[in-house]
């Protein structure tokens, strides 16, 4: 589904609230919320690009900066547990 077609379901559901508040909710926030949510997930870059549709990492720094950082430092750490383990064993 495009990013255009949910904005513009989402502005007829906001519109259809009548709710005061219903304006701050915007398509923007939900694109951010899936790239936090999928580096929480263990997902690298290319495959959070693959489902927010982002073009460059630039964006995907910006919005998963601490979470992409804190997933990338614990896959780093693994990486490095499992060759001291290797290192032990031979």
């Amino acid at each position: 589904m495009r990013y255009r077609t949910v904005a513009e379901e989402m502005r007829k559901v906001k519109a259809a609230m009548q709710h005061p508040e219903a304006a701050k909710y915007v398509t923007h926030g939900l694109r951010k919320n899936a790239t936090i949510e999928l580096y929480q997930a263990g997902c690298d870059d290319e495959m959070v690009k693959a489902v927010t549709g982002h073009s460059g990492v630039e964006m995907l720094k910006k919005y998963g900066g601490q979470i992409r950082q804190k997933e990338l430092a614990t896959r780093a750490q693994d990486a490095r547990n499992r060759f001291e383990q290797n290192r032990k064993e031979t």
